[in-house]
Parts: structure tokens; C-alpha cells; sequence
């Protein structure tokens, strides 16, 4: 699997890792993606997975698609977890 947060869908896309995949990227930089005529640019979502191939649209994306990803690989109950402790406090 290949992940990428934010702007690092360019960084896929250069050497052509995101031809003819579906893909995302921070609204700032979705003209720049689309550069990349191979690559379907896909906007207003979180984060698109396209085979073994996800791209979010940016930093706070890149949390939803990092726990989609604990789903996939440890089940919903480790990600649900994983999502709780990262809300934890400390006063």
C-alpha cells in the first residue's frame, strides 16, 4: 500500500505512481494535480483509495485516511482505539 498526505499526492504523481488512478489532494493544490493529465482528480472528499493507492486532501485528512487504513488492516474496533486515544486530555 502507498499512502500520501496533503501535497504528497504530487509527489506520487511525478514518476507516475497515480496514472490512471483516482486521486486527491489539498484544495490549494488540486490545479497543480490536475497537471498530471493520467491522474482522475477527484474533489471535495477527505481521501480517495484507488486499488493499493490512497491520497488525502490534506494534514487533517491524512488522520481519517491513516485510521480508514488501522480499519482495513486491524479491524474497526483497534482504529475506533486508536481514534479515542488520540482525543485524550491531560489537564
Amino acid at each position: 500500500m502507498i499512502a500520501s498526505v496533503c501535497t504528497g499526492a504530487l509527489v506520487l504523481a511525478g514518476p507516475g505512481i497515480l496514472d490512471g488512478k483516482k486521486a486527491t489532494t489539498h484544495w490549494a493544490a488540486l490545479d497543480a494535480l490536475r497537471q498530471y493529465s493520467k491522474v482522475q482528480v477527484v474533489e471535495g472528499v477527505r481521501y480517495v483509495r484507488d486499488g493499493n493507492v490512497t491520497t488525502s486532501a490534506g494534514i487533517s485528512a491524512g488522520i481519517d485516511l491513516a485510521l480508514d487504513i488501522a480499519r482495513g488492516l486491524y479491524g474497526a474496533q483497534v482504529a475506533a482505539d486508536v481514534a479515542r486515544r488520540m482525543e485524550c486530555v491531560y489537564y
